[in-house]
């Protein structure tokens, strides 16, 4: 049995709601018919070339990625240049991309989320406040409110070094950057974390407060890790696809149970661009 494309793209709306995404974002169904047939379904951080690879071997015929194969506007597609040959393959085998990025950041059950979740934090909430979908006729206490970052507590606290060996099991990486003191790693204990998956925005270092232990994000640039030493905020970069990656089995288990009818396959194996020497 098929699903209409728009009918998994309906379902992705609601649990990520397009609403959500920067201005600067694409998101949404990104290439396809929205009236095509669907019965197998992929998972993935990002349409490399490996991937629309193992699509097309696999006869999968939708692809649902979290970041988008086209972000900025396109005003030629060459089938010699590597991505009008990723569009030029996707469109030749009636493959449908739809992108789920920020709004997936920001949205409840969604990657910031699914992160503490994994990190086995308790009582999740938003990290600070931003109103993101106001509601015509509704009071604004009653209008819902999204951050991308989420604070949660450890049900029993670990000493730093015990924490970074628990991130570094969950997210499966051999490694993680600290930004600390080098006291902290034997004496500093981390009860209260907050998640900020991908690349650190440095802007929110201003609404961090003391009850936070510890950041666990990715991408910290040069000069926020220097802040962060000015302000005495910890940080733990785990890397921008380990910290984003934790959606892909979420989402697929999300799609399975909305459309048991569907082969869904999540893809976390892609290649990853840094190779440590």
């Amino acid at each position: 049995m098929t699903i209409k494309c728009s009918h998994i793209a309906g379902y992705m709306n609601m649990i990520a709601p397009l609403e959500l995404a920067e201005e600067w974002d694409n998101v949404g169904l990104i290439i396809g018919d929205p009236e095509q047939n669907i019965n197998k379904l992929l998972v993935c951080l990002d349409v490399t070339g490996e991937v629309v690879d193992y699509a097309i071997e696999n006869e999968i015929n939708m692809i649902i990625s979290h970041h988008p194969l086209i972000f900025n506007s396109i005003k030629r597609i060459i089938f010699c240049d590597w991505k009008g040959k990723l569009i030029h393959k996707l469109i030749e085998n009636s493959i449908s991309v739809y992108c789920a990025h920020t709004n997936l950041d920001y949205a409840k059950s969604g990657v910031n989320w699914s992160l503490a979740k994994a990190l086995k934090l308790e009582n999740i909430k938003n990290a600070f406040n931003i109103k993101r979908l106001p509601k015509p006729g509704i009071h604004l206490e009653q209008e819902e409110y999204y951050s991308l970052a989420k604070t949660g507590n450890l049900k029993t606290p670990l000493k730093l070094i015990d924490f970074i060996e628990h991130v570094k099991q969950v997210l499966n990486v051999d490694y993680v950057r600290f930004v600390g003191k080098v006291e902290d790693l034997e004496n500093k204990e981390i009860s209260k974390v907050m998640v900020f998956s991908g690349s650190f925005d440095n802007d929110i270092l201003r609404y961090i407060n003391h009850e936070i232990d510890i950041i666990v994000t990715g991408d910290i640039k040069y000069h926020s890790a220097l802040e962060m030493l000015e302000i005495g905020v910890c940080a733990l970069d785990a890397g921008h696809f380990a910290t984003e990656n934790i959606i892909v089995p979420v989402l697929c288990k999300m799609l399975k149970e909305k459309f048991p009818q569907l082969d869904v396959i999540g893809k976390t194996d892609a290649i990853k661009p840094f190779i440590l020497c």
